[in-house]
Protein backbone atom coordinates (compact mmCIF):
# COMPACT_ATOMS: atom_id res chain seq x y z
CA UNK A 1 0.00 0.00 0.00
CA UNK A 2 0.78 3.62 -0.26
CA UNK A 3 -0.82 6.84 1.72
CA UNK A 4 -1.69 9.82 0.01
CA UNK A 5 -3.93 13.38 -0.07
CA UNK A 6 -6.17 13.52 -2.98
CA UNK A 7 -6.13 17.71 -3.03
CA UNK A 8 -2.99 18.88 -4.20
CA UNK A 9 -1.61 15.49 -5.22
CA UNK A 10 -3.41 14.15 -7.95
CA UNK A 11 -6.50 16.51 -8.20
CA UNK A 12 -5.64 20.73 -8.61
CA UNK A 13 -9.25 21.28 -7.19
CA UNK A 14 -10.32 22.58 -4.20
CA UNK A 15 -13.57 21.03 -3.54
CA UNK A 16 -14.69 23.40 -0.55
CA UNK A 17 -13.24 26.37 -2.39
CA UNK A 18 -15.20 25.52 -5.53
CA UNK A 19 -18.51 24.65 -3.38
CA UNK A 20 -18.52 28.28 -1.79
CA UNK A 21 -17.36 30.01 -5.71
CA UNK A 22 -20.67 27.99 -6.92
CA UNK A 23 -22.82 28.66 -4.17
CA UNK A 24 -21.57 32.15 -2.61
CA UNK A 25 -19.02 33.39 -5.56
CA UNK A 26 -17.33 34.99 -2.53
CA UNK A 27 -13.49 33.85 -2.80
CA UNK A 28 -12.33 35.95 0.30
CA UNK A 29 -14.79 34.33 2.89
CA UNK A 30 -13.52 31.16 1.89
CA UNK A 31 -9.88 32.51 1.92
CA UNK A 32 -11.33 33.74 6.10
CA UNK A 33 -12.81 30.69 6.96
CA UNK A 34 -9.08 28.77 5.79
CA UNK A 35 -7.09 31.22 7.81
CA UNK A 36 -9.51 30.50 11.01
CA UNK A 37 -8.81 26.87 10.39
CA UNK A 38 -5.07 27.90 9.91
CA UNK A 39 -5.09 29.81 13.24
CA UNK A 40 -7.09 27.81 15.87
CA UNK A 41 -5.23 24.61 14.39
CA UNK A 42 -1.14 25.84 14.13
CA UNK A 43 -1.58 28.89 16.60
CA UNK A 44 -4.10 28.18 19.03
CA UNK A 45 -3.45 24.64 18.84
CA UNK A 46 -7.58 24.40 20.39
CA UNK A 47 -8.08 21.13 21.99
CA UNK A 48 -10.19 19.05 19.50
CA UNK A 49 -9.50 21.00 16.63
CA UNK A 50 -7.24 19.41 13.62
CA UNK A 51 -6.33 21.39 10.46
CA UNK A 52 -8.38 20.99 7.52
CA UNK A 53 -11.65 21.22 9.76
CA UNK A 54 -12.47 24.43 7.25
CA UNK A 55 -14.81 21.31 5.45
CA UNK A 56 -16.83 21.32 9.00
CA UNK A 57 -16.73 25.12 9.41
CA UNK A 58 -18.29 25.38 5.95
CA UNK A 59 -20.73 23.29 5.74
CA UNK A 60 -23.36 25.38 8.31
CA UNK A 61 -23.27 28.20 5.07
CA UNK A 62 -23.76 25.54 2.33
CA UNK A 63 -26.59 24.21 4.80
CA UNK A 64 -28.18 27.42 4.50
CA UNK A 65 -28.04 27.42 0.70
CA UNK A 66 -29.61 24.88 0.52
CA UNK A 67 -27.42 22.37 -1.56
CA UNK A 68 -28.68 18.89 -2.37
CA UNK A 69 -26.23 16.03 -2.89
CA UNK A 70 -27.39 15.80 -6.29
CA UNK A 71 -26.19 19.74 -6.53
CA UNK A 72 -22.79 18.40 -4.47
CA UNK A 73 -21.95 15.58 -7.11
CA UNK A 74 -23.01 18.34 -10.34
CA UNK A 75 -20.46 20.73 -8.48
CA UNK A 76 -18.20 18.22 -8.30
CA UNK A 77 -18.21 17.17 -11.89
CA UNK A 78 -18.17 20.47 -13.36
CA UNK A 79 -15.21 21.74 -11.02
CA UNK A 80 -13.10 18.56 -11.27
CA UNK A 81 -9.26 19.39 -12.75
CA UNK A 82 -6.96 16.73 -12.01
CA UNK A 83 -2.54 17.08 -11.91
CA UNK A 84 -1.36 16.60 -15.50
CA UNK A 85 -0.85 12.40 -16.33
CA UNK A 86 -2.68 11.82 -12.97
CA UNK A 87 -4.89 9.02 -14.32
CA UNK A 88 -1.36 7.65 -16.27
CA UNK A 89 0.37 7.69 -12.91
CA UNK A 90 -2.46 6.37 -10.42
CA UNK A 91 -2.35 2.78 -13.03
CA UNK A 92 1.19 2.58 -13.09
CA UNK A 93 1.34 2.55 -9.36
CA UNK A 94 -1.97 0.13 -8.95
CA UNK A 95 -0.16 -2.28 -11.00
CA UNK A 96 1.74 -2.99 -7.88
CA UNK A 97 0.13 -1.34 -5.01
CA UNK A 98 -3.37 -0.44 -3.44
CA UNK A 99 -3.71 3.70 -2.93
CA UNK A 100 -5.07 4.55 0.53
CA UNK A 101 -6.65 8.06 -0.06
CA UNK A 102 -7.13 9.57 3.00
CA UNK A 103 -8.42 13.53 2.32
CA UNK A 104 -10.01 16.26 4.04
CA UNK A 105 -12.88 16.51 1.18
CA UNK A 106 -16.04 15.82 1.50
CA UNK A 107 -16.83 11.73 0.96
CA UNK A 108 -18.96 12.78 -2.10
CA UNK A 109 -16.42 14.37 -3.74
CA UNK A 110 -13.62 12.19 -3.27
CA UNK A 111 -15.87 9.07 -4.49
CA UNK A 112 -16.51 11.16 -7.84
CA UNK A 113 -13.22 12.42 -8.52
CA UNK A 114 -11.28 9.36 -7.66
CA UNK A 115 -13.21 7.11 -9.73
CA UNK A 116 -12.89 9.68 -13.13
CA UNK A 117 -9.37 8.53 -12.69
CA UNK A 118 -9.47 5.05 -11.77
CA UNK A 119 -8.46 4.84 -8.23
CA UNK A 120 -8.76 1.15 -6.98
CA UNK A 121 -8.41 1.29 -3.27
CA UNK A 122 -9.48 2.80 0.01
CA UNK A 123 -11.39 6.22 0.06
CA UNK A 124 -11.65 8.18 3.58
CA UNK A 125 -12.93 11.52 3.29
CA UNK A 126 -15.22 14.05 5.18
CA UNK A 127 -18.71 12.48 5.47
CA UNK A 128 -21.88 14.72 6.17
CA UNK A 129 -25.06 14.49 4.70
CA UNK A 130 -26.50 18.00 3.65
CA UNK A 131 -29.56 15.93 3.14
CA UNK A 132 -30.44 15.32 6.51
CA UNK A 133 -29.11 18.78 7.99
CA UNK A 134 -32.23 20.55 9.95
CA UNK A 135 -32.04 24.24 9.91
CA UNK A 136 -34.02 26.63 11.03
CA UNK A 137 -35.33 29.79 8.86
CA UNK A 138 -33.92 32.52 11.30
CA UNK A 139 -30.53 30.78 11.39
CA UNK A 140 -30.30 30.33 7.47
CA UNK A 141 -31.45 34.17 6.83
CA UNK A 142 -28.10 35.01 9.23
CA UNK A 143 -25.85 32.36 8.02
CA UNK A 144 -26.11 33.89 4.36
CA UNK A 145 -25.97 37.29 5.97
CA UNK A 146 -22.60 36.59 7.61
CA UNK A 147 -21.03 35.61 4.25
CA UNK A 148 -19.76 39.41 3.21
CA UNK A 149 -19.27 40.35 6.82
CA UNK A 150 -16.63 37.72 7.49
CA UNK A 151 -15.58 38.30 4.03
CA UNK A 152 -14.34 41.56 4.96
CA UNK A 153 -13.26 41.24 8.58
CA UNK A 154 -9.40 40.61 9.19
CA UNK A 155 -6.91 39.53 11.91
CA UNK A 156 -8.09 39.80 15.68
CA UNK A 157 -11.99 40.86 14.45
CA UNK A 158 -12.10 38.46 12.14
CA UNK A 159 -11.11 35.25 14.42
CA UNK A 160 -13.24 37.35 17.40
CA UNK A 161 -16.42 36.97 15.23
CA UNK A 162 -16.16 33.40 13.99
CA UNK A 163 -15.25 32.41 17.75
CA UNK A 164 -18.59 33.87 18.89
CA UNK A 165 -20.28 32.29 15.40
CA UNK A 166 -19.54 29.11 16.36
CA UNK A 167 -20.36 29.14 19.80
CA UNK A 168 -24.01 29.12 18.72
CA UNK A 169 -26.00 26.36 20.30
CA UNK A 170 -27.21 25.49 16.60
CA UNK A 171 -24.36 26.10 14.59
CA UNK A 172 -22.02 24.04 17.05
CA UNK A 173 -24.28 21.35 16.93
CA UNK A 174 -24.18 21.13 12.85
CA UNK A 175 -20.41 21.14 12.83
CA UNK A 176 -19.89 18.59 15.48
CA UNK A 177 -22.12 16.32 13.88
CA UNK A 178 -19.56 16.61 10.83
CA UNK A 179 -17.00 13.45 11.13
CA UNK A 180 -14.35 15.30 9.23
CA UNK A 181 -10.81 13.60 8.51
CA UNK A 182 -8.52 16.66 9.89
CA UNK A 183 -4.91 16.43 10.03
CA UNK A 184 -5.23 14.05 13.37
CA UNK A 185 -7.78 11.58 11.75
CA UNK A 186 -5.22 11.20 8.47
CA UNK A 187 -2.95 10.41 11.02
CA UNK A 188 -4.99 7.56 12.55
CA UNK A 189 -5.92 6.42 9.80
CA UNK A 190 -2.28 5.35 8.85
CA UNK A 191 -1.58 4.02 11.48
CA UNK A 192 -4.24 1.69 11.60
CA UNK A 193 -3.46 0.33 8.17
CA UNK A 194 0.06 0.31 9.14
CA UNK A 195 -0.91 -2.02 12.45
CA UNK A 196 -3.66 -4.30 10.67
CA UNK A 197 -1.63 -5.03 7.35
CA UNK A 198 1.98 -4.97 9.48
CA UNK A 199 3.21 -2.44 7.16
CA UNK A 200 6.79 -1.24 8.20
CA UNK A 201 7.45 1.25 5.61
CA UNK A 202 4.65 3.40 5.14
CA UNK A 203 4.91 6.16 2.06
CA UNK A 204 2.75 9.10 2.54
CA UNK A 205 1.91 11.73 0.12
CA UNK A 206 0.64 15.03 1.11
CA UNK A 207 1.26 19.08 0.06
CA UNK A 208 -0.27 20.84 3.26
CA UNK A 209 -0.79 21.71 6.95
CA UNK A 210 -3.83 18.92 6.95
CA UNK A 211 -0.79 16.41 6.12
CA UNK A 212 1.66 17.01 8.86
CA UNK A 213 0.66 15.12 11.69
CA UNK A 214 0.07 11.71 8.84
CA UNK A 215 3.84 12.52 7.93
CA UNK A 216 4.71 12.12 11.76
CA UNK A 217 3.19 9.32 11.82
CA UNK A 218 4.50 8.09 9.28
CA UNK A 219 8.21 8.58 9.72
CA UNK A 220 7.84 6.98 13.64
CA UNK A 221 6.87 4.11 12.06
CA UNK A 222 10.17 3.92 9.68
CA UNK A 223 8.50 4.99 6.96
CA UNK A 224 9.03 8.24 4.45
CA UNK A 225 6.93 11.69 4.07
CA UNK A 226 7.04 13.10 0.62
CA UNK A 227 5.46 16.20 -0.33
CA UNK A 228 4.20 17.05 -3.67
CA UNK A 229 4.56 20.90 -4.47
CA UNK A 230 4.37 20.89 -0.98
CA UNK A 231 3.58 24.60 1.50
CA UNK A 232 5.53 25.61 4.37
CA UNK A 233 3.80 23.29 6.56
CA UNK A 234 3.96 19.80 4.34
CA UNK A 235 7.80 20.81 4.31
CA UNK A 236 9.14 20.87 7.53
CA UNK A 237 7.59 17.45 8.10
CA UNK A 238 8.46 15.67 4.87
CA UNK A 239 11.95 13.98 4.56
CA UNK A 240 11.29 13.92 0.13
CA UNK A 241 10.26 17.04 -1.47
CA UNK A 242 9.32 16.59 -5.51
CA UNK A 243 8.16 20.13 -7.13
CA UNK A 244 7.15 18.76 -10.23
CA UNK A 245 3.88 19.24 -12.73
CA UNK A 246 3.27 15.65 -13.42
CA UNK A 247 1.93 13.01 -11.52
CA UNK A 248 4.54 10.83 -12.86
CA UNK A 249 6.79 12.10 -10.91
CA UNK A 250 4.48 10.94 -7.86
CA UNK A 251 4.52 7.57 -9.00
CA UNK A 252 8.49 7.33 -9.93
CA UNK A 253 9.34 8.26 -6.14
CA UNK A 254 6.72 5.75 -4.62
CA UNK A 255 7.50 2.94 -6.88
CA UNK A 256 11.80 3.25 -6.23
CA UNK A 257 10.64 4.15 -2.47
CA UNK A 258 8.97 1.10 -1.96
CA UNK A 259 11.00 -1.21 -3.94
CA UNK A 260 14.51 -0.26 -2.01
CA UNK A 261 12.84 0.47 1.65
CA UNK A 262 14.64 3.50 2.37
CA UNK A 263 15.70 7.10 0.77
CA UNK A 264 18.86 7.28 -0.88
CA UNK A 265 20.78 9.34 -3.37
CA UNK A 266 19.35 6.73 -5.93
CA UNK A 267 15.89 9.16 -5.35
CA UNK A 268 17.48 12.08 -7.67
CA UNK A 269 17.34 9.75 -10.70
CA UNK A 270 13.98 8.70 -9.98
CA UNK A 271 12.51 11.02 -11.93
CA UNK A 272 15.19 11.45 -14.87
CA UNK A 273 13.67 12.48 -17.97
CA UNK A 274 10.22 13.78 -16.77
CA UNK A 275 9.39 17.27 -17.39
CA UNK A 276 10.12 20.71 -14.90
CA UNK A 277 10.35 17.97 -11.99
CA UNK A 278 13.03 18.54 -9.47
CA UNK A 279 13.82 16.14 -5.92
CA UNK A 280 15.17 16.86 -3.09
CA UNK A 281 16.11 14.96 0.57
CA UNK A 282 15.33 18.14 2.26
CA UNK A 283 17.69 16.82 5.17
CA UNK A 284 20.44 17.77 2.65
CA UNK A 285 18.59 20.88 1.12
CA UNK A 286 18.29 24.52 1.54
CA UNK A 287 14.58 24.84 3.19
CA UNK A 288 14.03 28.13 1.81
CA UNK A 289 15.33 27.78 -1.95
CA UNK A 290 12.73 24.24 -1.58
CA UNK A 291 10.15 26.24 -0.49
CA UNK A 292 10.25 29.20 -2.85
CA UNK A 293 10.02 26.61 -5.92
CA UNK A 294 7.27 24.44 -4.41
CA UNK A 295 5.38 27.15 -3.56
CA UNK A 296 6.01 28.23 -7.20
CA UNK A 297 5.06 25.54 -8.57
CA UNK A 298 2.34 25.18 -6.33
CA UNK A 299 0.28 28.44 -7.30
CA UNK A 300 1.15 27.99 -10.99
CA UNK A 301 -0.81 24.54 -11.25
CA UNK A 302 -3.53 25.14 -8.44
CA UNK A 303 -3.95 29.02 -8.73
CA UNK A 304 -5.46 30.40 -5.60
CA UNK A 305 -6.26 27.15 -3.89
CA UNK A 306 -2.31 26.68 -3.79
CA UNK A 307 -2.17 29.79 -1.73
CA UNK A 308 -3.92 28.10 1.15
CA UNK A 309 -2.99 26.51 3.89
Amino acid sequence: MFFTDWEGPWILTDFALELTMAVFNNERFFRNLSLYDDYLAYEVKKEGYEAGYTVKLLVPFIAAADITEARLANIAELTAKFVPDASEAMRRLQKMWKPVVISTSYRQYLEETASMIGVEGYLHGTDVSFDRIKISSELRSYLISTVDKIAGLKGEELFRFLDDLFSTPEIEEIVSSVRAVGAGEKAEILRCYCEEYSIEFPVAIGDSISDYKMFEVARKLGGVAVAFNGNEYALKHADIAIVSSTAMSEAAVVELLLRRGMVDSAIHSACAGLRETEIYIMSDSDYREVLEKSKRMRVRLRGFAGELG
